[in-house]
This record gives C-alpha cells, sequence and structure tokens, in this order.
C-alpha cells in the first residue's frame, strides 16, 4: 500500500493510527528508490614496477657416446645455475 502523507494542522491530535502509518511509510521508504547508474570513476594508479626477474643466458647439455642428451646446466643472468634434467618416454 502506498503511503499517503498526513497533512498537520496546528491542534491536531497525534493518534496511534497516524504514528503507524507514518511508521510503515518511513519502513517502506527507508531505503529509497534505485537510482539511475553512475559514471565510472577514473582508473587509478599504476603500482609500482616489480623486479626484473632472471633469465636464462646460456645452456650447456651433456649427451651420451650415442650422442644422446643426457642432461645439461642453465647459466641464469644473474650468476646462478640451474641443472636440466632429461626423461625420456617409451614409444
Amino acid at each position: 500500500m502506498a503511503y499517503t502523507p498526513n497533512e498537520w494542522k496546528d491542534g491536531d491530535v497525534i493518534t496511534a493510527a497516524k504514528l503507524n502509518a507514518l511508521e510503515q511509510g518511513v519502513s517502506a521508504a527507508k531505503d529509497g528508490a534505485t537510482g539511475a547508474k553512475g559514471d565510472p570513476g577514473t582508473d587509478g594508479k599504476d603500482g609500482a614496477t616489480g623486479a626484473t626477474g632472471t633469465s636464462v643466458t646460456a645452456l650447456a647439455l651433456a649427451t651420451d657416446a650415442d650422442g644422446k642428451v643426457t642432461g645439461g646446466t642453465a647459466t641464469m643472468s644473474d650468476g646462478s645455475t640451474v641443472a636440466i634434467t632429461i626423461s625420456t618416454a617409451t614409444a
């Protein structure tokens, strides 16, 4: 039921019925009507640039007597090395 406001005048008696009607009207409208969608905000600032990661600068592969690659070592841009493990699948 839609709320119908009371037109108060000086000397009017405040009754339980009028107060309850007021309470019900306020309760029904407390959240208000949904308005139109607002304009999008501006983009935020970019974050700080992260540290540069390491990259491979050299790769040395080891082979067996038949020429099959059996392993190796990768040298990284920070001078560290990483072992290369070779696994083979059976056909």
